[in-house]
């Protein structure tokens, strides 16, 4: 294949748009949006909430380690940390609010191109998005390492960049004798010593090295792939943010869309698109906050302030990660179930009730493509039981077997709960399968 070959497959194939199509439960993305989406917002909340007492904290001295009290070269950190804080609650407020689900309340067969997604759409969340995993990655990089070139690298190059084309008022209520004293002192340098100079310095210059860094640094997170992800939306995001050639065909691309249906309404197959991207971001947004920016916030506090102090901020941030990332860990997963043998193909229905809360019906035929949550797009894996037995013995507690004559373990004789439990502590040291996990061995 030469030059010529590859640029008529793009001719013939990148220059006009293919029908779009639904690939996911748009009515199960909703609810899954919805609920990190609050989960995010109630997080963000969280985090003001504890910035507040940061701040007073730090403002006094007493609480401080000796190298960054008052009248130490390291003390200008002080008011830094807790303004990189406050910035970040902007970009945070941002992505929250785009990222919430689509409301179909009065969507009908008439209006529903009101749902249709394009390129403002697309635009308007990548933006957010690159806005966001930058102001992640770049804030908790300068919190982990609290170092003056490192900084003054970051901010005198932003500087110089806002400088180049701020209004008269822009440039008023910004650049005053001491910032633009700094600015000049770095106008002595040559571009290339801006990463390495008597002012400056920057040892992770790009995005990947600095993700790199900041999990070398707080530890690897839980999900393995994170790292990856963050890196390939940083670049997903590029393409958008600056107008790519892929980016403004797929969203500005023209055409007639099929309208499909739910039992909450009408939709487009671009809505359903867009929220199933608005929900992988979202994703990962929650992750980013969990397992990058609140450890490099931790880290931060534990050598700005003594022992006792950061410990007590760290207890509340880390409550904080654990509730978001509890949220995230309930959508999506795969959870399993114990049923008496013959019930399944039977004329019985079976109740299924997801670690979500929603219950789940799962009727005759008991077809095999319904095991899933409407709710929160959990997967369901089923066990048959033989024989007479009512419960299952787990490492988590005593599940009753769905279709088993017995009673629910609230119901049951104090003397037979304590049986029961003695059995599940025996069971901890053994590998068993239990509904909520994500592995299933029976014992």
């Amino acid at each position: 294949m030469n030059a010529i070959d590859v640029l008529k497959k793009i001719s013939s194939n990148l220059t006009q748009r293919q029908n779009s199509a639904a690939l996911s439960n748009y009515r199960v993305l909703c609810s899954n949006i919805a609920f990190l989406n609050k989960s995010f917002s109630n997080a963000i909340g969280t985090l003001r909430v504890i910035h507040g007492a940061i701040e007073s904290a730090l403002k006094n001295d007493s609480l401080l380690t000796p190298q960054f009290k008052s009248g130490t070269d390291l003390n200008a950190f002080v008011p830094i940390v807790s303004r990189l804080q406050l910035n970040s609650f902007s970009v945070f407020d941002k992505l929250s609010a785009l990222t919430t689900p689509d409301d179909r309340a009065h969507i009908t067969v008439q209006n529903v191109s009101a749902l249709s997604r394009g390129f403002d759409d697309y635009n308007n969340l990548v933006t957010a998005t690159r806005q966001y995993i930058d102001s992640i990655v770049s804030d908790s990089y300068q919190l982990c390492l609290l170092d003056p070139k490192s900084f003054n690298y970051h901010v005198l190059v932003s500087l110089n960049s806002f400088s180049k084309y701020a209004t008269k008022s822009l440039a008023h209520a910004l650049f005053n004798p001491e910032v633009e004293s700094a600015l000049n002192e770095f106008g002595t340098l040559k571009f290339k010593d801006w990463a390495k100079s008597h002012i400056t310095e920057c040892n992770h210059t790009t995005f990947a090295q600095k993700v790199d860094f900041l999990f070398s640094e707080v530890g690897l997170p839980t999900d393995l792939d994170l790292p990856d992800d963050l890196k390939n939306l940083f670049k997903f995001s590029s393409e958008f943010t600056h107008i790519g050639y892929i980016s403004t065909f797929f969203t500005s691309s023209p055409g007639a869309e099929v309208i499909f249906g739910d039992d909450d309404g009408p939709y487009l197959p671009s809505t359903e698109n867009f929220s199933e991207l608005k929900y992988e971001v979202l994703e990962t947004a929650c992750k980013a906050l969990v397992s990058i920016y609140i450890p490099s916030l931790v880290k931060s506090l534990k050598k700005l302030m003594l022992n006792s102090e950061a410990e007590e901020f760290s207890t509340s941030l880390y409550l904080a990660t654990k509730a978001l990332s509890e949220a995230v860990f309930s959508r999506n997963s795969k959870y399993y179930f114990f049923v008496k043998t013959g019930l399944i193909g039977s004329p019985a229905s079976v109740p299924l009730t997801c670690m979500c809360g929603r219950t789940k019906t799962w009727v005759p035929p008991h077809a095999t493509t319904e095991l899933y949550c409407n709710s929160c797009g959990s997967s369901f894996q089923l066990f048959e039981v033989n024989g007479d037995g009512g419960y299952i013995i787990t490492s988590n507690g005593p599940v009753k077997i769905i279709g088993a004559d017995v009673p629910d373990f609230d119901d049951l004789p104090m003397i037979e709960k304590i049986k029961l439990l003695r059995q599940c502590e025996e069971a901890k040291t053994g590998r068993i399968a239990q509904p909520g996990s994500r592995w299933a061995g029976t014992e």
